[in-house]
């Protein structure tokens, strides 16, 4: 029996990072993870960063995008996702995101007051995203959950 689809769209301000189908979408809301299958009651959500996992019908793995917040519309044509910034796992540079983190690092264990403290902890958050998205696209994941 084949799997129910939706369409889903991913952009950015640039443009657009991935379209297609997919049997299923977890979203990293403001609140926690959410799952979207074909089906799902209508929602305008805030996103937070985190990891986007696409469940495709023609593909047995998920793959992966790291989001660095935005908005998510779910209505009876698909899934939009609105992101700040998108990234597909295949394309994140792991050693540029090393490079972030640990600068991320240097600049929260300065105690200087022309520290903005809130942008480095956000910018450590980014960078720690863009790795650990990156990271779990290796493993070939055949399920989200």
């Amino acid at each position: 029996m084949p799997t129910a689809e939706l369409e889903l769209k991913v952009v950015t301000p640039d443009g657009e990072v991935w379209a297609g189908q997919a049997t299923s979408v977890v979203i990293p809301g403001l609140d926690g993870y959410f799952g979207v299958w074909r089906g799902h009651a209508p929602l305008v959500a805030g996103m937070d960063i985190g990891a986007v996992l696409i469940k495709t019908p023609e593909e047995h793995v998920v793959k992966f995008i790291a989001v660095t917040g935005g908005f998510v519309e779910v209505n009876q044509r698909g899934v939009t996702v609105l992101a700040e910034n998108a990234e597909m796992a295949e394309d994140i540079d792991v050693i540029r995101a090393d490079k972030a983190l640990e600068r991320a690092r240097e600049r929260l264990s300065k105690h200087f007051s022309d520290i903005d403290v809130e942008r480095a902890q956000v910018a450590l958050t980014k960078a720690l995203n863009r790795k650990r998205v990156a990271e779990r696209a290796k493993e070939k994941r055949t399920s989200i959950v």
